[in-house]
């Protein structure tokens, strides 16, 4: 048991949405696709349609991906509905990093988008022995767990790997460390070790 520890949660927001690269007919070369931030809602009589569009960085050439097709509009949930209707922003952001209809789109993942991740810092936790972190993510996109831990504490992938040996940070694997990040995990930090290593 610790004689002292903290908590405190880590909340790893992307910057960008997820982009697409594809074949821009008007460039005549692949290029990234990003959400425009716009839905694109067909109806005929009771059948809907709905995709999410993109635009190519370069040109702004824009492609439509499906999100719903020829589907009963009584079938849809009438919130939903309305979210699409009003191009509701959170919306869009939940369906550009829903990987499963991504991979659906014949477009390959662009780059994993920029991020930052809001939190206390390690330093705030001076005074305990330990401290608990708990690593949320906003969006379930792609993102390696050592990138979300170098970029808050300023360490390298070296540093955290010796920390991990050392029993510093416990919780987590060195395999782990090269994984994507879960879209929630927890793993406890030696502050006093930490620190250290941050500050040296």
């Amino acid at each position: 048991m610790f004689s002292e520890h903290g908590f405190t949660t880590w909340l790893v927001k992307p910057i960008e949405l997820q982009s697409l690269a594809r074949r821009c007919p008007k460039c005549a070369l692949k290029r990234l696709f990003f959400p425009h931030g716009l839905f694109r809602v067909n109806a005929q009589k009771k059948i809907i349609d709905i995709w999410s569009i993109y635009k190519c960085k370069i040109c702004h050439y824009t492609w439509n991906i499906d999100i719903i097709s020829r589907t009963n509009i009584h079938q849809l949930d009438p919130a939903l509905y309305a979210r699409f209707l009003a191009n509701d922003q959170d919306e869009i952001r939940h369906r550009a990093f829903d990987y499963s209809a991504l991979k659906r789109t014949h477009g390959e993942l662009g780059p994993p988008p920029d991020f930052e991740v809001d939190g206390h810092a390690v330093t705030t936790y001076a005074g305990s022995s330990h401290l608990r972190v708990r690593i949320k993510l906003q969006y379930a996109f792609q993102v390696r767990l050592a990138a979300i831990l170098s970029k808050k504490l300023r360490l390298t992938r070296g540093h955290l790997g010796r920390l991990l040996s050392a029993g510093a940070i416990s919780g987590i694997s060195e395999r782990d460390l090269n994984r994507r990040a879960k879209p929630e995990q927890t793993m406890i930090f030696d502050v006093a070790a930490v620190i250290n290593a941050i500050e040296s």
